[in-house]
């Protein structure tokens, strides 16, 4: 088997990483080869920053797909672009590997990296990173990704207002079960909807031109990408905008095999799919006089949008089915615990 080890740092780079090089990207003055990237920046525009790790055992099995892994590594980036309303330009890649991992793994995470790069915008840059040996079983993948927007014209957290409709991007708990798939923990899940959702846990799919659309169109007022779970992500909302929010259970999309999950289990499993994280899927406010407006967008883009509650006075984020607030005890993913 040949090993990264076989290589070794430097030709890595020159094999893998180097040929980037060859044609600087637009605004890049200074690529892949020296000590730091250099950008130039229009005076019209700020720069966006973003960072995310992917770790084995917490972010992804041993046995994963290098390809998807690749793919998944820079779309949960580009899912917080989206969160931003930002256009992604440029990333810097680190790789902390052992010494053992197959050339294969490698060639199919670059790969993959190179599918998820390719966006209608244009394509985003590798422009440098790092790579470091790690312990077996150690694994990570670590990208910083840089994007562009006009002045003062981000999406924040802060945003919301009492009365804004809460609107959510595709459906959500799909990660949430499709690890669980992974894990082998769903005995009763048919093939078609196991490769469903470990499909989704694997494979994001962040909206991000809807989401530059809206802040284009200035519909967004409030925005964040589900990634710690729902309730989590809104209360993040919550207490950035100094509100409260009221769901409906009612609303709440689920995909077809969420929903026949929720039918063999009941409501046990609703905690679990409101707090699952790895969702990736646009959250957002919006006046109540633009809905007919944001769903023209939705069509627009191919997007599945759902209006699922509203911004209320006071803190915390409120779940209700037929006007019975449910208890939560979950709440999220939180990284430390």
């Amino acid at each position: 088997m040949v090993t990264i080890a076989t290589l070794g740092e430097f030709a890595l780079i020159e094999r893998f990483f180097a040929p980037t090089a060859a044609t600087l990207p637009t605004g890049v003055v200074l690529g892949v080869g020296d000590d730091a990237a250099v950008l130039s920046i229009p005076r019209t525009q700020q720069l966006v920053v973003t960072t995310d790790t992917l770790v084995e055992g917490v972010h992804f099995l041993p046995d994963a797909d290098p390809l998807l892994l690749g793919q998944k590594a820079l779309r949960v980036n580009l899912s917080d672009m989206a969160a931003m309303a930002a256009q992604p330009h440029w990333y810097l890649l680190s790789l902390a590997l052992p010494k053992e991992t197959p050339l294969t793994w490698l060639e199919g995470v670059v790969n993959g990296l190179r599918q998820a790069a390719v966006r209608p915008g244009g394509e985003v840059a590798l422009i440098g990173g790092n790579t470091t040996a790690a312990p077996l079983g150690a694994r990570s993948i670590t990208i910083t990704m840089l994007g562009l927007l006009g002045k003062d014209r981000a999406v924040t957290r802060g945003g919301a207002q009492v009365g804004d409709r809460i609107w959510l991007s595709g459906t959500i708990g799909d990660a949430a079960l499709g690890l669980a798939a992974a894990r082998g923990e769903l005995t009763d899940l048919d093939e078609a909807d196991r490769l469903y959702l470990t499909g989704r846990q694997q494979l994001p799919d962040p909206p991000l031109e809807l989401a530059r659309a809206l802040q284009d169109s200035a519909y967004s007022r409030a925005a964040i990408d589900v990634s710690d779970g729902l309730l989590a992500d809104l209360g993040h909302i919550c207490r950035a905008s100094k509100v409260g929010a009221r769901l409906d259970l009612h609303k709440i999309p689920l995909s077809e095999a969420a929903r026949r999950q929720v039918a063999g289990q009941g409501d046990a499993l609703w905690p679990a799919l409101l707090a699952g994280g790895e969702d990736y899927e646009l959250l957002f406010t919006a006046a109540p006089s633009v809905q007919s407006q944001i769903e023209q967008l939705a069509t627009q883009f191919g997007v599945r949008l759902s209006e699922i509650g509203e911004v209320v006075a006071g803190s915390g984020v409120e779940v209700s089915r037929d006007g019975v607030t449910l208890p939560m005890a979950q709440q999220g993913w939180d990284h430390l615990r």
